[in-house]
């Protein structure tokens, strides 16, 4: 009998260190896939090698604008700026002839971010890359525990390693943490504010969601859910909302006193910004005109599941889905969903958490949604799988890729591209699921 349990023990730590080793494995293909085989063929083009010298930061050209304005009272949207952002960010103004080709990196964030980054700006931009790469790198380590905080989750060890592993090795944080992108801070922001609403402090929630909106094309769903859950019962919740409500005020009234008229400056610049990145992943699948129909079709569905969830209490299967739905459909509708921009997938943390866990209950008993569940997950799974086989081939095999365009090379960014349409058609099926069963 003794032997029996040893053997059996025995099996089991094998089984747990074999997968352990591939997750490694896996994990490690990823991160080489970004930093040693993509980056190699992007510097290694004419538009990559032009722009060696720079720092190459998302976060140089909102520190520039908000340090050019706290401290020497100049406007961070002007050409002025714009120009001094080129030399930094590209190591020099943009040449003429490629001016049509190369992004300009303007200041097109809200004045408010300026809040943020007011403890980094008088620091030279030398300090501060490293010290915010940092910085990034423990709120990313605490944005999973606070999401399965937040979603009322119960994982093992198991769980857990493969969570951290898979998030922290995910193309959206290395390029998040490579690029020092204010997305991973927002991720944090939401997470934060929805584990401190679980926990009962209601205010502090709405006021760390409101310091979110620094990128408010990412949170708006999210906080249009949020309130209409706060007014829904409106003594037992009314203080996040206040929290909210007071902390966006702040923000807003200080962005006047420190540059008045600053919203027809954001307001250019944001068109400007969208004119210079693709558009959405629907525009992207089905062209415009259907696209912009089935946006305000996504987003109406989502008034009506926010609407009936509205009384769900926090981290509740029906709190849950509403929330995950916010941040799905948010992600199929955000401008410049691919090319550069897969940093933005850290908004789905939860919804691949709730995949895993909530979602996979829903899809045991509608066939639909177990094929839609079984393609996301796939999906999700390949893109580690073909980072590896190419990383494999790149480091191992020795093959010198020279295009990132390739079926090969570009599989893994298709796939990444690809996965919030194929959460969204998961998250349809649940939805379909859901209404019929309350018919």
């Amino acid at each position: 009998m003794y032997a029996q349990r040893r053997l059996v023990l025995g099996r089991g730590l094998l089984r747990n260190a074999l997968l352990g080793a591939i997750a490694l494995a896996l994990a490690w293909g990823m991160v080489y896939y970004y930093l040693g085989v993509l980056l190699s063929i992007r510097n290694n083009t004419e538009l990559g090698a032009w722009g060696i010298g720079g720092y190459q930061s998302d976060l140089y050209p909102r520190w520039l604008g908000a340090r050019e304005l706290l401290l020497h009272h100049r406007n961070p949207y002007s050409p002025e700026i714009t120009e001094e952002i080129e030399r930094g960010f590209y190591g020099r103004p943009i040449d003429p002839a490629m001016r049509p080709q190369v992004d300009p990196e303007a200041f097109a964030y809200p004045v408010y971010v300026t809040f943020l980054l007011a403890p980094l700006l008088p620091f030279p931009f030398e300090i501060v890359k490293p010290v915010f790469t940092a910085i990034l790198l423990l709120l990313s380590l605490a944005t999973l525990p606070l999401w399965v905080y937040a979603l009322n989750l119960r994982m093992g060890r198991r769980g857990w390693f493969l969570a951290f592993l898979g998030m922290m090795s995910s193309y959206s944080a290395v390029e998040g943490l490579r690029l020092g992108q204010i997305t991973v801070l927002v991720s944090f922001l939401i997470a934060g504010s929805l584990a401190l609403l679980g926990s009962g402090w209601p205010m502090l929630a709405g006021v760390l969601l409101a310091c979110a909106i620094v990128k408010p094309q990412l949170v708006y769903l999210l906080a249009a859910f949020l309130l209409v859950w706060s007014c829904s019962e409106w003594t037992s919740r009314a203080r996040f909302t206040i929290g909210f409500a007071v902390a966006v005020a702040g923000l807003l009234i200080g962005s006047h006193l420190i540059l008045p008229g600053w919203f027809e400056f954001w307001w250019k610049a944001v068109a400007e910004y969208v004119g210079w990145h693709r558009g959405s992943l629907l525009a992207a699948l089905l062209g415009r005109p259907f696209s912009v129909i089935v946006s305000s079709a996504l987003i109406t569905l989502s008034g009506l599941v926010f609407w009936r969830n509205r009384f769900a209490p926090v981290g509740s299967a029906r709190f849950n889905l509403a929330l995950v739905t916010s941040l799905i459909v948010t992600s199929v509708i955000l401008p410049n969903a691919g090319g550069g921009s897969f940093y933005n997938q850290m908004l789905l943390i939860p919804a691949v958490l709730w995949l895993f866990t909530g979602g996979r209950a829903l899809a045991r008993n509608y066939r639909p949604a177990r094929i839609a569940w079984a393609g996301a997950v796939l999906g999700l799974t390949a893109e580690w799988l073909v980072a590896f086989a190419v990383s494999f081939a790149a480091l191992i095999l020795h093959y010198r890729f020279r295009i990132e365009a390739s079926a090969f090379v570009g599989a893994p960014e298709f796939l990444m591209y690809a996965f919030p349409a194929e959460l969204a058609l998961f998250l349809l099926c649940v939805l379909s699921q859901s209404l019929r069963t309350h018919e």
